[in-house]
């Protein structure tokens, strides 16, 4: 035995499911169901007598509208998907169908039904699913390569271009697998193959996006992006792949960027800070030399008979040097802050200038430190002979402090350098290539950590033990260098040694 559906169980049931509405000849509302109120967040007296596109989203053109009044007034139904908005402002999707009602004394259109359902979640997925073919199609257009592999990670089939990506021929390949191609480093909990396997779990297909380093068979180390999916009836893994290698580029380029901008801004601050406490103590070293300089006088005009007068002035002779140290401090410190008077830059004919260095500095080296110098003639830059004093002498000291062996060795270099690839300043970390005058000075001692080369040049930083370094030498180096248009590279190998090369752009001699 079984139970009829009634015309008004049928009609409850519509009522529940389907979005209902129905509009005069004109459009105006005449009456809505109560599902129509849940969806679009207005109640029915905000509604009647109003125009049906009070709930128009503006998502669709004019014409969409001229075409469906068009259909209407041929007295056709009209359906397809209309986006409205809610009373709160939030879009849906109604799959409508809209349909003439006819009078029964002339058989012309009285009213407008319409019957809808919701698919505003039918219309999300099919926007991500657009969203990801789009992806997809893009992915494809800028691929390199392809492959299928079986469950244990070998080559089943293999794209044409996979060949040049990798630089291996099929028979090479078809003994390999996937985890054969990849450089896999410390930072890395999981290779790709765990990654990719993973796409198995589950009876869905499920696209997964992964970036590695592959190595060609020429050894070059390239970066790729993999997207890997699993078919589970034939079971392989399916692999498309493409070169990011431009991309990587263009990453690492915004992120010295951002590193040289992050490293001015930190300099300008401490450069501020530092200049206005240099001026506040040379100030107060002011008063102290004045008030010393008082004492000293005083001092003078006791009698000589008196034991205080030889112990006062001692005192007076110790006080004026500790304060001659601490004016040329300060100078360091204004000269590091660019806030120093204007020096006075000239041509110099580096040689005899730096044989000169060389010659001062042998008296201060140990003699189990040797000095060898390798000085090409005419070279000539432009730079205050002072400045290139205290680079030099300050470069010195470093390498002589450096070196921990019964037998040492510093050497200074001059020649004219050609940079062909690019490399980067050890200080801004700018691309330097073009031709510059190079003074390089390298110690055997015990070098420098690579973590280290990045903070040297910062004020106040040194790798020396208290007491022993203000940490400026370094920092006023580099604001004359770069002040002068050139650049500083430093290499060291921990225990063997460093090198800096001091990178000038080159004068002719006037």
């Amino acid at each position: 035995m079984t139970a009829s559906l009634s015309i008004d169980d049928l009609l409850d049931a519509i009522n529940e499911t389907a979005i209902i509405s129905e509009t005069d000849i004109n459009g105006k509302i005449t009456f809505i169901n109560d599902k129509f109120c849940d969806i679009s967040g207005f109640d029915l007296k905000e509604l009647l007598g109003k125009p049906h596109s009070i709930i128009r989203s503006e998502m669709h053109p004019s014409e969409f509208f001229s075409q469906m009044w068009e259909t209407l007034k041929r007295e056709e139904n009209w359906h397809g998907d209309i986006c409205n908005r809610k009373k709160n402002g939030e879009f849906y999707w109604v799959n409508n169908t809209i349909i003439p009602i006819f009078s029964n004394n002339d058989g012309k259109t009285m009213r407008y039904v319409a019957v809808g359902f919701d698919i505003t979640d039918k219309k999300r997925i099919e926007r991500e699913l657009q969203l990801r073919n789009k992806e997809f199609d893009s992915f494809l257009a800028t691929t390199n390569g392809f492959c299928k592999l079986n469950l244990d990670g070998h080559f089943l089939d293999i794209g044409d271009s996979f060949y040049t990506m990798t630089g291996y021929s099929e028979k090479e390949l078809r003994k390999m697998t996937l985890i054969d191609l990849e450089v896999l480093s410390s930072d890395k909990t999981k290779n790709i193959w765990m990654k990719i396997q993973k796409t198995s779990k589950g009876a869905k297909k499920i696209l997964k996006s992964f970036e590695t380093d592959f190595k060609h068979k020429d050894g070059k180390i390239q970066p790729i992006e993999i997207i890997a999916t699993y078919n589970h009836p034939s079971q392989h893994y399916f692999v498309l792949m493409r070169d990011i290698s431009e991309r990587k580029h263009k990453e690492i380029e915004q992120n010295n960027t951002y590193k040289q901008l992050h490293h001015l801004q930190k300099l300008e601050s401490l450069g501020r800070l530092t200049a206005g406490i240099a001026h506040d103590f040379n100030n107060i070293l002011s008063s102290v030399i004045g008030f010393n300089d008082l004492s000293k006088l005083a001092a003078d005009d006791l009698p000589d008979e008196n034991a205080l007068k030889e112990e006062f002035i001692y005192n007076a002779m110790q006080i004026e040097n500790a304060s001659k140290r601490a004016a040329t401090l300060i100078d360091q410190m204004l000269t590091y802050c660019r806030q120093e008077v204007e020096t006075s830059a000239t041509v110099l004919d580096l040689k005899p200038v730096l044989e000169k260095i060389y010659g001062m500095m042998r008296g201060v080296i140990p003699k189990n430190i040797a000095i060898k110098t390798t000085l090409s003639p005419d070279i000539f830059i432009n730079l205050d002979e002072t400045e290139l004093y205290q680079i030099i002498v300050n470069l010195f000291v470093n390498a002589r402090d450096a070196i921990e062996k019964p037998q040492g060795e510093i050497s200074l270099s001059l020649n004219l350098s050609n940079i062909v690839s690019a490399q980067r300043c050890s200080a801004c970390e700018k691309v330097i290539q073009g031709d510059f005058v190079e003074i390089a000075v390298t110690d055997n001692g015990s070098g420098l950590k690579a973590e280290k080369i990045s903070r040297i040049f910062d004020p106040f930083f040194t790798t020396k033990e208290v007491g022993k370094g203000t940490g400026l030498g370094l920092s006023v180096a580099s604001g004359i260098i770069h002040k002068a248009g050139g650049h500083i590279i430093v290499s060291s190998i921990l225990n063997q040694g460093t090198t800096f090369q001091l990178l000038l752009p080159p004068q002719k001699n006037s």
